[in-house]
């Protein structure tokens, strides 16, 4: 049974997730965003402050890049303001996100706090219930543990260091999870491979630039794993990306000169593209040149080349641009010719009816035969009256 596919599926029709070049940015209003002040050194409470302002996440039409852009943010503007303890982190993620991201991230925390305290609960009933022993100070501090455990609340799980140290991150990783698309790094990853090659008006610098931002800025802060760990670090990956997203001619430049790539750095491979980039500048400047000096007014030579693309013609001579029978004067000229003759053949015979020529010869000669006889016959009344009679009857002949 044979088995195909729609078109639907295949890769072309896929959109880009994370594009190679960067989608151009929007200016957001001024109460769209978040503004703080970050200190250049965290030791020193009177070191200088950057005034840092990012977008504030919404989470409804972001795209994963925004998205992305947003999560770093959050976290320079942690470090930056030193929030170290996570009831902080917790207060200034409540004005980092606002509608349906803030509703998610609040949700995310009382669930996380409420098995945090679950399972802290369990275990002081557990450790109370093993006990055996009969003294009463460490049974006192046991059932102590259980009702702090069951009193705890939510600003207590972020101030504890235990919960509060895994909370801040786990919840930010959570949200993202649920804001961004599915198979994200996966999908990533296959489009560095196999899709993201060098467009034609960027160099290969530039290329290898916004790959390598992707990879370094970008698949760290991807689901599943939210880590540094699964960005694409062996050199042996981006030499084989960098050589397979250039032209197939600059391999065969390679060749040539005995280049392997895969025995050589990103670095090294990036500068001998570099030198080969710059050559095919310097050939394009080259051709550029010749064109432009040919197009000036400067007599073509004549060569064996040109003489045979030349043509005749009967009435302009010898020319470069048509012969006898593409001559549009001559075609002009025959069609007038034609159209003045349409009565007659080609041997130049008449297509009219023959009856109408020869009664209007014989008009002529009766009338040519009737001058003659009104000049010369000299006779009385009579032959006047006759010949008058002629006259008027030809002309009523004439008529009809």
């Amino acid at each position: 049974m044979k088995v195909t596919t729609t078109k639907d599926f295949s890769n072309k029709n896929m959109k880009v997730i994370l594009p190679l070049v960067p989608e151009p940015t929007t200016v957001a209003k001024k109460e769209d965003l978040a503004t703080v002040d970050l200190h250049g050194n965290l030791t020193d409470a009177n070191s200088t402050k950057v005034c840092f302002m990012f977008k504030v996440l919404l989470g409804t039409n972001e795209s994963p890049r925004e998205l992305i852009e947003w999560h770093k943010n959050v976290e320079r503007a942690f470090i930056g303001l030193n929030c170290t303890t996570e009831l902080l982190q917790h207060q200034m993620m409540r004005q980092f996100c606002r509608g349906t991201t803030l509703s998610t991230y609040n949700s995310n925390v009382s669930q996380l706090c409420h098995n945090g305290k679950t399972s802290y609960v369990a275990d002081a009933q557990k450790a109370v219930d093993d006990y055996n022993d009969a003294d009463p100070n460490v049974a006192a501090q046991l059932a102590q543990a259980l009702t702090d455990a069951e009193a705890k609340t939510q600003n207590k799980c972020l101030t504890d260091a235990d919960d509060g140290a895994r909370m801040a991150s786990t919840v930010l990783n959570k949200m993202m999870t649920g804001l961004l698309p599915n198979k994200l790094l996966q999908r990533i990853k296959r489009y560095l491979r196999r899709e993201a090659r060098k467009p034609f008006d960027m160099n290969v610098k530039s290329y290898h630039m916004n790959g390598m931002r992707i990879n370094a800025e970008e698949i760290p802060f991807l689901l599943p794993h939210f880590s540094e760990t699964k960005s694409l670090g062996e050199d042996d990956e981006i030499v084989d990306i960098l050589v397979y997203g250039t032209p197939k001619s600059w391999q065969k430049v390679m060749d040539c000169q005995g280049f392997d790539p895969l025995t050589q750095t990103p670095v090294q491979v990036l500068a001998f593209m570099e030198r080969i980039e710059a050559s095919e500048e310097c050939d394009s400047d080259k051709k550029t040149t010749k064109v432009a000096t040919s197009n000036k007014g400067k007599k073509k030579s004549s060569d064996s080349n040109e003489l045979k693309e030349s043509h005749h013609c009967v009435l302009h001579g010898n020319n470069n641009a048509h012969d006898t029978s593409q001559c549009k004067t001559l075609q002009a000229q025959a069609k007038k010719l034609k159209g003045n003759n349409d009565g007659s053949d080609k041997n130049g015979k008449s297509h009219n009816k023959s009856w109408k020529n020869k009664a209007k010869d014989d008009a002529e000669d009766f009338k040519k035969e009737l001058a003659f006889l009104v000049k010369k016959v000299q006779c009385p009344n009579s032959c006047t009256r006759w010949v008058n009679f002629l006259t008027a009857s030809t002309a009523v002949s004439l008529c009809v």
